[in-house]
């Protein structure tokens, strides 16, 4: 049996994790969930940042607008456009600034949990922690 959904019935709201750093409101997204993989749509504004941080999740992120400065591990930084695909594995170190407005789909798998609102136990570690 399938199911079948829009992207609309999700709510749209700040990542839970980045609250509190700066320009952590340019950065919303919509979680849409199975039991083994999560899809989050990613609509972030110009200057929206994502700091350096690693997980167990490996993570695959589709671009369809805009552009995004990515870093992954100790290699140089690179610039993404419209159908670039970016993969890491699980417990890559990565960050992210998006460079202008940016739709996007990341894909993970296992589900990221600390993604949920009151989820208590931390699953994304940032390097200055």
């Amino acid at each position: 049996m399938g199911y079948y959904h829009r992207w609309e019935e999700f709510p749209e709201r700040e990542v839970s994790y980045l609250q509190g750093m700066p320009e952590s409101s340019k950065l919303l997204i919509r979680i849409m969930s199975g039991e083994k993989i999560m899809l989050t749509k990613i609509n972030a504004k110009q200057g929206a940042r994502i700091p350096n941080h690693h997980h167990e999740a490996e993570q695959i992120f589709l671009l369809f607008k805009g552009k995004m400065r990515v870093t992954s591990a100790n290699e140089s930084p690179r610039e993404l456009s419209p159908g670039d695909i970016w993969v890491l594995p699980s417990n890559c170190p990565h960050s992210v600034e998006y460079i202008e407005d940016t739709d996007a789909l990341e894909i993970v798998s296992p589900i990221r949990l600390d993604n949920f609102i009151g989820y208590t136990v931390k699953h994304t570690f940032f390097e200055d922690e």
